[in-house]
């Protein structure tokens, strides 16, 4: 029996962040989309919320905004209802429903026509928000504003109710932006229907899936990670890859991998007395655990001797700290000089420059989980090589065909996330007005064509503004190569995982070819005990039919002369008819069979 010890019960807690959690199954089908006339327990009342209201208007024909108006009513995914009502995180931690209800984290920039640092404002509750909102901000004169931008980490019902109701916003920007699942239960109510391409193009904002990666030192720490995944009012899950039993890697330490999202609105023109606006949603950062690797590579151009020199003495300026993704996608929006400059007469190119520091952080995070990707792969193939150096003590082959099923799983979907990006962003309406009706997919319909891949790299986006001006440094269309190579990266890792589990799936077979003629080896040894003692038994079977007990001496005597006699005839007999007597007898039996 195993000894209960603190770290076997951290890690029997940690088992319940594994893929399959039986407990959901219940929440999955008390949640059925089939039952539509049941009355949800969230129900409130939206006299004073118009958007909820709005919201739940939409819903009875729009079937995928129910998840919104769920989410609007209980302050998170209808998922947790149970855990709130339960007191599993008002119990001891802040995070209960109505802080989850007003949570807000917002910064308002404002970019104003010959400044080159936009105006920031943090917002930190619902109540202020409303004040932002209701503030008359649209400029005259020379410091007009050109852009305002919105920059919300994750989501809740005020926020939702306070932007969507200012802006009109559409529902779907939002409810997108909820949940991220690889696929579908046939009972889930939370399923997104898939859009046509044709719909998609109409739309004036767009959706980013993206991978993120975390190291953990242990286990308690990565335990700590996945509470605070629980914490967001989005519903994400940290996962741990399974690829860490390597020699390499230490001895608890865990990467954790997690799907993300990120989102860009922009409003028509000339709608809002506020001018151009966008919003910009965002998911939070876990605080425990680091980025891998320290994340991504500063893209900022480093300064010569002479720039030093002028700081006489002092330290460059210090640049994104990594620590979550919301400030460091906040630190590059207010430096859009490291973008390229824009149009002084073309203020609709400035939207490009916040797109493109949102896709300069989202391919950093592609960049280092492709990156970990060929790593894990590269220690699988030294692991099949020299089993002997870089499996762990009491580890098999089998290990890393576990491993490769993780990676099996994880890669086509990571390719089919690139996929969505190249068709969806490259293509996105960012200039007021209508965006060019050339099929986005063109240079993209044969994802397998490296060939295809060069074309769509090479091609312009789609905004009337890159159209008459094709060159301009501040488009995003430059990006566009670095997406594609990743998407054939991601190819080729689908087909080296392939190849590398067949090369395991063989060294798994010819490992159990090996532990089979052991087998047979043992099997063998115990035939010819067995065999030698077939003539002992013999004889004393026989010799057990002695009633006069005075003569003993002279049986055992016999005895042993009879059996070992015996044992040495049998033995004989058996290699004559199995060894090589018997093969010399069989070939010259053939012999006179052919000359006959």
């Amino acid at each position: 029996m195993t000894a209960t010890t603190p770290e076997n019960v951290l890690q029997e807690k940690v088992k319940e962040y594994q893929y399959f959690q039986p407990e959901l199954i219940q929440i999955i089908a008390s949640e059925n989309i089939y039952d539509e006339d049941r009355q949800q327990p969230w129900e409130i009342d939206d006299r004073d919320k118009p958007y909820t209201k709005h919201v739940k208007a939409l819903s009875s024909s729009w079937r995928h905004l129910r998840l919104l108006a769920d989410f609007m009513q209980v302050g998170t995914t209808p998922l947790r209802w149970k855990d709130l009502q339960t007191g599993r995180w008002s119990k001891d931690k802040p995070f209960n429903r109505q802080e989850r209800i007003s949570r807000t984290k917002v910064t308002r920039l404002d970019y104003h026509e010959g400044s080159d640092k936009p105006g920031r404002k943090d917002i930190t509750s619902s109540a202020k928000l409303r004040e932002a909102l209701d503030e008359q901000a649209l400029e005259n004169g020379l410091g007009q504003r050109k852009f305002r931008l919105f920059v919300v980490e994750d989501l809740s019902s005020d926020v939702i109710e306070l932007l969507g109701a200012h802006y009109d916003v559409e529902p779907a920007f939002f409810r997108d932006q909820i949940v991220d699942y690889a696929w579908y239960n046939t009972r889930d109510r939370w399923m997104d229907p898939p859009r046509l391409d044709v719909v998609a193009r109409r739309q004036r904002w767009l959706q980013i899936r993206f991978p993120t990666s975390r190291y953990f030192e242990n286990h308690l720490r990565f335990k700590e990670g996945c509470d605070q995944f629980e914490s967001f009012n989005v519903y994400r899950r940290l996962e741990d890859d399974i690829n860490n039993t390597g020699v390499w890697d230490a001895e608890k330490a865990i990467v954790g991998l997690s799907r993300t999202r990120a989102a860009f609105w922009i409003a028509k023109e000339e709608t809002h007395v506020e001018g151009a606006v966008g919003i910009l949603l965002v998911d939070p950062t876990a605080k425990t655990g680091f980025p891998l690797w320290h994340g991504y590579r500063n893209w900022e151009d480093t300064p010569s001797m002479k720039d030093l020199e002028k700081l006489e003495g002092k330290m460059p300026p210090p640049g994104p700290t990594r620590k979550s993704f919301f400030g460091d996608l906040i630190y590059w929006l207010e430096k859009p000089e490291a973008f390229g400059p824009s149009l002084p007469n073309y203020p609709a190119a400035d939207m490009h420059i916040r797109i493109r520091a949102l896709l300069f952080l989202i391919c950093g995070e592609w960049l280092t989980i492709a990156e970990y990707i060929q790593t894990r792969l590269a220690q699988v193939e030294w692991e099949i090589s020299f089993p002997e150096h870089f499996l762990n003590s009491g580890e098999t082959i089998d290990v890393a065909l576990k491993k490769l099923h993780i990676w099996r799983r994880l890669v086509p979907l990571y390719h089919r996330m690139l996929t969505e990006t190249l068709q969806r962003v490259f293509s996105f309406p960012c200039h007021t007005g209508a965006a060019s009706t050339a099929d986005g997919l063109g240079s993209l319909q044969d994802s397998n064509s490296r060939a295809a891949d060069r074309n769509a790299a090479s091609s312009q986006c789609q905004c009337p503004h890159h159209q008459q001006i094709p060159n301009q440094s501040g488009c995003i269309t430059a990006l566009r190569e670095d997406f594609v190579r990743l998407r054939i990266s991601m190819e080729e890792f689908e087909k080296r995982i392939d190849r590398l589990t067949s090369v395991v799936t063989a060294s798994i077979s010819i490992d159990d070819s090996h532990r089979g003629l052991k087998d047979t080896t043992n099997v063998t040894r115990l035939t010819w005990l067995a065999t030698c003692f077939i003539p002992l038994s013999l004889t004393a079977s026989v010799f057990s039919m002695q009633q006069y007990i005075a003569n003993i001496q002279y049986i055992i005597g016999w005895y042993f002369l009879t059996s070992l006699l015996l044992v040495f005839v049998t033995i004989g007999g058996a290699f004559a008819l199995t060894g090589s007597v018997a093969d010399v007898f069989r070939v010259s039996k053939n012999k006179k069979g052919k000359d006959s």
